[in-house]
């Protein structure tokens, strides 16, 4: 441990360890603090430090061998290097950044170690969405032991023999995913089947809408769900939903939306500038429903918004300060995405018009609601 850089600090007037970050050559680039053995904060990063991979200096050696081991934390690290087996630590599983996959370039095989709790759900999430590791990603089984240094400490001495049958018995994540989404599709199909092979199926979602309470918008509503339905096509229907204020725009949005699954669409009332190049989120195949159109102005945001829906993805170049000074950085997201947006104004951004059908409430009026308050109807008027 202390070969490693390791050593015993006080933090805050509490003991602590220092556990030091080095690059590929050698050099500290960051430094975190292990404070807790419990609790929930047990880690705090050097003020100014920003979290990546752990154990970069031996990935020399990881190329060489032809395979890595994904885990969270340092001391799992600690534990396989102990018995030569090479290892990349995460920091946390949601600290995983895609970028960081480029540290694996050319390695033949990328285990993961999933552990199992809420930290092992979101790491491999993260994992099984990143494009570049994905084909070469295997998950990990430990039976009983929750990670590395758990297996460790059951038998050292039977410790490398188990983890290499572990190893051997990892399952491709694409094997993986293509049994669950099959179990998953036969499972779906034998929910949906009768109403799959109906001949009128926009007529039963109308009847189903109007019994969850949204009266007299059947028209928009179909067309609504037509659009999201779209996201499973090379080119999905955005539509720019207008009206005055409190018209029921975002109501029967919503009530559309609760329809489909929650995979199928991220709901926002408002975005930065720049959501779209740096956000996590998927967008592959799904719908981004923005309340309130005002909610992405802005010229980049609407220039942003403009290229996913006319190219099918966001390319993105910017610059970001690295330990090594200021180095260019491409974002890149995939879609198709589509576009739902509700709006007071008259007209958007006249490019992003062009790439929206636009569906506008002119005559307002009061209309009772079927649960005893007062929901809005109105006359439409269509494109």
């Amino acid at each position: 441990m202390r070969g490693l850089g390791l050593r015993d600090v006080t933090y805050l007037e509490k003991p602590a360890v220092r556990i030091p970050y080095p690059d590929e050559e050698g050099q500290e680039v960051g430094v975190r603090f292990r404070v807790s053995l419990d609790g929930a904060e047990k880690f705090k990063w050097q003020s100014g430090d920003k979290p990546g991979p752990y154990g970069l200096r031996l990935l020399e050696v990881t190329h060489r061998v032809g395979y890595v081991v994904l885990v969270e934390g340092e001391s799992d690290c600690h534990t396989l290097w102990y018995h030569e087996i090479p290892a990349l630590g995460i920091p946390g599983a949601s600290n995983w950044r895609d970028e960081w996959a480029t540290y694996l370039d050319g390695i033949e095989k990328v285990y993961a170690v999933i552990e199992p709790d809420q930290g092992g759900d979101t790491l491999r999430e993260k994992l099984t969405r990143c494009e570049v590791i994905r084909e070469r990603l295997h998950l990990l089984e430990l039976g009983k032991h929750k990670d590395p240094s758990a297996l460790h400490l059951a038998d050292p001495g039977r410790f490398k023999e188990r983890f290499e049958i572990a190893l051997e018995n990892a399952k491709p994540w694409i094997e993986l995913e293509r049994a669950e989404g099959e179990a998953a599709s036969r499972e779906a199909w034998g929910r949906c089947q009768e109403l799959a092979e109906g001949s009128d199926i926009l007529g039963r979602f109308a009847e189903e809408l109007a019994r969850s309470g949204v009266a007299g918008e059947a028209r928009i509503a179909k067309l609504l769900y037509l659009a999201v339905t779209s996201r499973l096509l090379e080119r999905p229907v955005s539509i720019a939903l207008k009206g005055p204020s409190s018209g029921g725009k975002s109501h029967v949005v919503e009530r559309v939306l609760s329809f489909v699954p929650e995979s199928a669409y991220y709901a926002l009332t408002a975005m930065s500038e720049r959501t779209l190049a740096y956000s996590e989120e998927p967008i592959k195949h799904r719908f981004l429903v923005i309340y309130e159109a005002a909610g992405m102005s802005g010229k980049f945001a609407t220039y942003l918004m403009r290229s996913l829906l006319s190219e099918g993805r966001v390319r993105y170049e910017t610059v970001e300060t690295t330990s090594d000074g200021i180095k260019p950085r491409l974002i890149e997201r995939e879609g198709p995405t589509g576009l739902i947006v509700t709006t007071t104004a008259v007209k958007l951004h006249p490019e992003n018009e062009t790439r929206l059908l636009s569906y506008r409430n002119r005559y307002p009026r009061a209309d009772p609601g079927s649960h005893g308050g007062t929901r809005r109807r109105s006359r439409r008027s269509y494109p």
